[in-house]
């Protein structure tokens, strides 16, 4: 058995003023912890291509990537108009004290999209 767990969003419909898919990673745990974000575009309904996933100045993340205790790390995928449907999967071990939140973010000033917002309790188990 598997000592990691994978949250899924499920496929969220982009809603028209979203460009921006945001995941806010909190790390309550003292010690550092490895983590892997995936962001699907499904809007083909098959074989959903893997979008890049960034943090910072619009700086590539590198996976897993290591988050230090006690910190807050923001990614994001930049959502075009052509991406209608997406998902975002988090993967990481399962005994770690570690808070996921989903939103999608509009142009400035960066409002939160409440349709494409999901919260750790609403993420869905995958394994």
């Amino acid at each position: 058995m598997s000592d990691k767990v994978t949250l899924s969003t499920g496929v969220l419909t982009r809603e028209p003023d979203t460009i921006t898919a945001v995941i806010n990673l909190a790390n309550m745990d003292k010690n550092s912890h490895r983590i892997t974000v995936e962001i699907w575009d499904w809007s083909s309904y098959s074989d959903p291509v893997q979008l890049p996933v960034l943090i910072g100045n619009d700086d590539p993340v590198v996976f897993p990537y290591r988050l230090a205790g006690n910190n807050l790390a923001v990614m994001y995928a930049d959502l075009d108009e052509s991406v209608d449907l997406y998902e975002i999967r988090i993967i990481y071990h399962k005994t770690k004290k570690i808070i996921v939140n989903c939103f999608g973010r509009s142009l400035p000033p960066y409002t939160s999209q409440q349709g494409n917002t999901v919260l750790q309790n609403q993420l869905i188990k995958m394994s």
